[in-house]
């Protein structure tokens, strides 16, 4: 067992508890809205990707971590949900919801851990709780998997923090667990790799420093040895998710170009969302910034700045050779920046206390103050870019597509028989992926039996049309029953 040179233990109090509750009232002014909200094209894809595949498959896949199925974790939200509450959008929400408050004493807890002051965390926290940027994280349900990376690596980090900040290496057991917490944050999405090498830097920084290298080697070797077999799992998942052609990396959208170009225009890209600018001037000048955050948080000899410094570089590496994303991708990588800013914060009351010549309870005094009024003026902010952005109304109005289709299917009544072979035919094309109709009508319909064809996406010969039993026509809003097997009499 290896012990540290220095020890946190941060047992949470009522104080702690007020902040989290408060936090958490927080989000819900924000978050509560969605539960009005429906599916998405995407959405339906997703669900459908996991009702074909069924349940055994789906469960084999998240054990298999590295095989090319599609995000096997998402199959542990979608299927349980499907089968109690069918195609009744508010449960899902209610469960995405619910996981990202979650989320938020987990947030509170590692930045307590972290930084070992409760106003610190309480800054981190108010800023991940709700960005509008990143407001498709609570409102639309195919980022779920998003949603779920985060939740499981925050939580994998932070079962791992609290372990070492306790001074004893991680036993076979905890080790055990921090890996299946951090398989799960792969098989949710893949932007979890970095997670080992965050934990490895995690360790560089915490090892005491020795002038004599082999006794510097010798004595924290084993601490490294969780982020080492973490990076062997990485390995095997890359490896296993780049091979066959079944990869996402063979699609256009996901297809990596490493060159120094993309690099600096998605991270461009990233720091323009994080800080409300669409403009391209932002993003640009925060790349040059990097330099001054390694040099203020090793200037400073603050761990937690340093740890964040290579965390803000790292962690968009899963993202930065992609064609461009942002928005509710970068939900690990805000957590760096808010730290950043909380810690800054920080630093500016403590030196604003010194030039006072405060002491004793009047410091605490405008240390509560002050964090309290950045925090309010940084609310007010939120929200009135929000507001500015009307992010909540365009959302929630591109959701309402998906359930005038399911209903348009269901008022038809329509129970085919086992084996039956449907064409949909639409009116006209109001949908984006040409298979949108078949999944929505699987679903409605929930028989892996049927054969269902759209119009125009798939060619049929004379025998398959002689074979079709039932032709709907159908529009977003209404559906039709053009041809139905006559009934047998005898």
């Amino acid at each position: 067992m290896i012990k540290t040179s220095r020890v946190r233990r941060h047992n949470l109090t009522a104080l702690d508890a007020a902040c989290v509750g408060l936090l958490l009232a927080y989000f819900l002014h924000f978050a509560l809205l969605a539960l009005g909200a429906g599916f998405r094209e995407d959405e339906m894809m997703n669900l459908y990707r996991y009702w074909f595949a069924g349940a055994s498959k789906s469960i084999e896949a998240n054990l298999c971590f590295w095989s090319t199925f599609y995000r096997p974790a998402g199959t542990l939200y979608y299927l349980p949900l499907y089968h109690f509450f069918s195609l009744n959008p508010l449960p899902y929400r209610i469960v995405q919801v619910s996981i990202l408050a979650a989320t938020i004493p987990i947030f509170f807890y590692l930045a307590r851990l972290l930084s070992g002051s409760r106003a610190v965390a309480f800054l981190i926290t108010l800023a991940m709780c709700y960005h509008g940027q990143m407001a498709s994280l609570v409102f639309v349900g195919s980022f779920i998997y998003d949603v779920l990376c985060g939740f499981f690596y925050f939580v994998a980090l932070t079962y791992y923090v609290y372990t070492r900040e306790t001074g004893l290496a991680l036993r076979p057991a905890q080790l055990a667990i921090f890996l299946a917490l951090y398989v799960c944050a792969l098989n949710s999405k893949e932007m979890a790799v970095s997670l080992p090498l965050i934990v490895f830097i995690y360790e560089a920084l915490k090892c005491p420093r020795l002038r004599d290298r082999s006794d510097f080697v010798r004595q924290n070797w084993r601490a490294a040895i969780p982020a080492f077999v973490a990076a062997l799992v990485t390995c095997i998942y890359i490896y296993g998710k780049l091979s066959g052609p079944h990869s996402l990396a063979n699609l256009e959208a996901y297809h990596p170009v490493y060159s120094w170009h993309r690099f600096t225009l998605t991270n461009a890209h990233f720091m323009n969302d994080l800080f409300y600018d669409s403009a391209s001037r932002i993003g640009r000048w925060v790349l040059f910034g990097w330099p001054v955050v390694f040099f203020y948080a090793f200037r400073r000899r603050d761990r937690l700045l340093q740890l964040m410094a290579f965390w803000v570089v790292i962690t968009p590496l899963p993202l930065a050779f992609i064609p461009s994303r942002g928005g509710p991708m970068l939900y690990i990588v805000l957590f760096g920046w808010a730290t950043i800013f909380a810690r800054l914060v920080s630093d500016l009351i403590a030196l604003a206390g010194k030039v006072t010549a405060l002491s004793g309870p009047r410091t605490a005094t405008l240390s509560t103050f002050a964090t309290g009024a950045v925090a309010v003026a940084f609310a007010v902010f939120t929200n009135w870019q929000n507001q500015r952005f009307d992010t909540t109304r365009a959302l929630l109005n591109s959701e309402e597509k998906s359930l005038h289709v399911i209903q348009a299917f269901r008022s038809l009544a329509l129970h085919p028989e086992p084996g039956s072979r449907i064409l949909l035919r639409p009116e006209k094309r109001f949908y984006q992926n040409g298979y949108y109709p078949l999944f929505v009508a699987s679903l409605v319909w929930n028989d892996h039996s049927l054969r269902i064809y759209v119009e125009g996406e798939q060619r049929l010969d004379e025998r398959e049309i002689a074979e079709i039993s039932y032709v709907i026509s159908f529009t977003e809003f209404q559906a039709k029953l053009v041809r139905a097997p006559k009934p047998d009499h005898t």
